[in-house]
């Protein structure tokens, strides 16, 4: 008898606690809704360092020829300057031309290219 009034409190007991957990409010919280906004982020400005202006200096050219070439000389020693003659065919005069307009177009493209980037970090 002993055993079946211990199972018959056990049995009551699990019952009762079975009950009383049903009857407690409910604690979970009701979802939140969470609201993702895309705003877009401007990109900062890239720091790069001024460039120095660009100062040339003069260049004083001779041209020298065959029937020139004894006057030529007179003048640059009458200067009293030291005597150096840097030589260049009609060729070559030509080549250094073409190679200074080439880079005359590169620095044009470069700056196309520097000014389409500065668009679209300032707009």
């Amino acid at each position: 008898m002993k055993d079946s009034s211990i199972l018959s409190v056990l049995g009551f007991t699990l019952i009762l606690s079975s009950l009383s957990a049903c009857a407690k409010p409910n604690t979970i919280e009701p979802e939140t809704r969470v609201e993702v906004l895309e705003v877009p982020i401007k990109k900062p400005a890239p720091i790069v360092p001024t460039i120095d202006v660009l100062e040339l200096r003069d260049v004083e050219w001779i041209i020298v020829t065959e029937e020139n070439y004894l006057e030529s000389m007179k003048r640059i020693r009458d200067s009293g300057v030291e005597v150096v003659i840097f030589g260049l065919t009609s060729e070559g005069y030509e080549n250094l031309s073409l190679n200074i307009n080439d880079l005359r177009k590169t620095i044009q493209q470069q700056q196309t290219i520097i000014a389409i980037y500065d668009k679209s970090y300032n707009d």
